[in-house]
């Protein structure tokens, strides 16, 4: 129906253009090559006198039927010019967000950025240009926590989050009306709900993204963002109009970076003339120094914190980044204890203990509590920024120790007479071997004595009746039996059982004793004639003992 209202207004008439002809333009045009609309025609022309096809068209012509179907298939064109990328962030729309559904600390986004200036490196001590990892609040629009690297890895993009994690101290210092800074609350570290990373190798590492409850400890280690409780979502390959923070990297380097000395250009065209070939009067005049990498982080942190954190902001209704982070409330079940969060971001990895100690990254740790455990797995956790020391524990997640880096000593100390401390630090470690040995004897001597001990009380009554038991493997009977024993030999043992018969005599004293004289009656009352009695009668003695040995032999049936 408005077809039919505006009919014959602006009506475009077409071009003469033959169909070979166009034909022939387009598929030369679209190519990866962007070859130019001039440049097509003159080849159309240049094939028609080869009497390839005839052109009548005029070049002026054929330019404006370029141009017009360039304006009305521009999609097609671009697609085919210059590609996915190209026409995802210029041609095809985006979503529509909006960041004022977001709250502090909700989401955060993290990518890497090559910085377009050089910095020294302090290994090779040349100039060259670094990856800065940052981490940036969605809805304040501030970033929390950076770290520069030489490559976009996983140890310099855990740092930047443990930067970010830990980046509340304005939520729990201020100053007092002397203007001293005090501390209100103990100190946090602050995780956030979800982030919005990169879809880079180095984001998608499994240091970050692996689930530690789904896998065994004994195969697997965990990530950082599943033990944190925090969702990582990934960006769409060739989309950075869906990543925020790529519009602050474009905004970092027109207000920061082409303020260094050292600045590339953000790309070849973009190159500084100090660059350029043979232009000796620029390199004169303005001179290129590199900062070092520790000015490079105080300087871009002033300018997040006091250029671009307190300049006012268009998606944030006139307030400033820093403004709306800082005095966002923080949710309580969000916050952590910043030394817990230091053992959970710890990198971890299986290892085996050996005599000198566990080797890691081509370096020995050693604690002398190893020394039950060689041979074993064990599981160790590390800093990437500390190589000091590692923490090793059991295949069970039992703390086992904390071992300390080796230092290596001169393969031959004796040469080495010029440097005291070498020497000193070999008497120390042979020392402290000698004294590991003494001890592992004295523990073993210890113990075996302590565990015999044991055992031989446990099994002294089964050795001892072992021992009396029969032994018929080693021992039979005699070939010849003992005689049968004579009348003299049955008296004898029959008077060694007789005797076994007899009570037990009781023990007089010797005061208590009397010898030929009579005990006195405690009922009677003593006269002198009843104090000392007569001597018995030898005769009657000898009678009396004859009789009883007679009846004793008439009584085993001796007689």
């Amino acid at each position: 129906m408005f077809a039919l209202l505006h009919k014959g207004k602006n009506i475009s008439h077409k071009r003469k253009v033959t169909e070979t002809e166009s034909n022939v333009l387009l598929s030369i045009l679209l190519h990866p090559n962007q070859i130019t609309i001039g440049s097509a025609i003159n080849m159309l022309k240049a094939q028609a006198r080869l009497g390839y096809f005839e052109s009548p068209t005029s070049k002026p012509t054929l330019r404006r039927w370029c141009t017009e179907w360039m304006e009305n298939h521009l999609a097609t064109w671009e697609q085919t010019r210059k590609g996915s990328k190209y026409v995802a962030e210029r041609i095809v729309k985006t979503i529509h967000r909006d960041a004022r559904l977001l709250h502090v600390g909700q989401v955060w986004v993290a990518d890497g950025h090559t910085l377009a200036f050089d910095i020294l490196n302090p290994h090779t001590g040349k100039a060259q240009r670094m990856t800065m990892i940052m981490v940036f609040d969605w809805a304040s629009r501030y970033p929390v926590g950076a770290s520069l690297a030489f490559t976009e890895d996983s140890q310099h993009i855990q740092t930047a989050f443990r930067n970010a994690f830990l980046n509340t101290s304005h939520w729990y210092l201020d100053k007092d009306a002397e203007g001293n800074t005090v501390q209100t609350r103990p100190p946090f570290a602050f995780v956030p709900e979800a982030v919005y990373l990169d879809n880079g190798k180095a984001f998608r590492a499994k240091l970050f993204h692996e689930y530690w409850e789904r896998h065994d400890l004994e195969l697997e280690l965990g990530g950082v963002f599943p033990k944190l409780g925090i969702e990582a979502h990934f960006a769409e390959s060739y989309n950075a109009k869906a990543k925020v923070i790529e519009r602050f990297f474009r905004t970092f380097q027109e207000q920061f970076e082409r303020f260094i000395s050292s600045f590339r250009g953000a790309n070849v065209a973009d190159k500084p003339s100090t660059l350029m070939r043979n232009e000796k009067w620029a390199k004169a005049l303005y001179k290129r120094e590199a900062p070092t990498i520790r000015d490079t982080m105080q300087m871009i942190g002033f300018y997040i914190r006091h250029i671009y954190g307190e300049t006012e902001h268009g998606a944030l209704e006139g307030k400033t980044p820093w403004q709306v982070f800082s005095s966002a409330l923080v949710p309580e079940e969000r916050m952590l204890r910043p030394d817990k969060l230091n053992f959970m971001m710890l990198a971890t990895e299986r290892k085996s203990v050996r005599n000198d100690g566990i080797v890691f990254n081509k370096l020995l740790y050693w604690h002398v509590a190893l020394m039950d455990n060689i041979g074993k797995p064990v599981i160790i956790r590390y800093d990437y920024a500390e190589a000091r020391w590692i923490l090793v524990y059991d295949m069970k997640d039992n703390f086992i120790c904390q071992a300390e880096l080796r230092r290596s000593q001169h393969p031959f100390i004796h040469i080495d007479k010029n440097n005291p401390v070498s020497h000193q630090s070999l008497k120390k470690e042979y020392t402290q071997i000698k004294k590991l040995q003494r001890l592992t004897e004295q523990h073993a001597r210890d113990f075996v004595l302590r565990n015999q001990e044991a055992v031989d009380n446990l099994l002294e009554p089964y050795v001892r009746e072992s021992l009396s038991a029969p032994n018929p493997t080693f021992q039979q009977g005699g070939m010849i039996t003992a005689p049968e024993p004579e009348a003299q030999d049955r008296i004898e043992e029959m008077e060694r059982e007789l005797v076994k018969e007899l009570p037990e005599l009781e023990f007089i004293k010797p005061e208590e004793q009397s010898f030929g004289t009579a005990k006195p009656n405690p009922n009677t009352k003593d006269t002198p004639d009843d104090t000392l009695s007569a001597d018995p009668d030898p005769e009657e003695q000898d009678d009396d003992d004859d009789e009883s040995f007679y009846g004793m032999l008439k009584k085993v049936g001796i007689i």
